[in-house]
């Protein structure tokens, strides 16, 4: 006896959500900070890959926080890290980058997923 698969669909066929026509609720704005002398601007988080998010959040709370501002900053991370960062400047930073894009205290981009 044969075993008979049903045939894949193509893309031209019915589909129950279009994840294509989705688009962000809010202007996603980069975040730009002035810091050590020089202009830094971060990608706002609801741009930001998640899947880049869930890898740097499986180290705990600070390896989350510092992939979000290595993702956020993308090219200009390298630079940004030599940077000396006391923590209460981190903690500012972070709290008012949260703001500037819409999230709660607390509240971590892969929560909103």
């Amino acid at each position: 006896m044969t075993t008979r698969t049903a045939p894949k669909p193509t893309d031209s066929e019915p589909f129950d959500f279009n994840l294509d026509a989705v688009k962000s609720e809010v202007e996603l704005t980069p975040f730009r900070v002035h810091y050590d002398g020089r202009r830094w601007e971060f990608a706002h988080m609801e741009g930001l890959d998640v899947w880049d998010l869930v890898e740097a959040a499986e180290g705990g709370e600070a390896s989350a926080m510092t992939g979000v501002f290595r993702i956020s900053l993308g090219d200009q991370w390298a630079d940004f890290r030599k940077v000396k960062f006391p923590q209460y400047k981190m903690k500012a930073l972070f709290n008012a980058y949260r703001e500037h894009c819409g999230m709660e205290p607390g509240e971590s981009e892969a929560s909103e997923s």
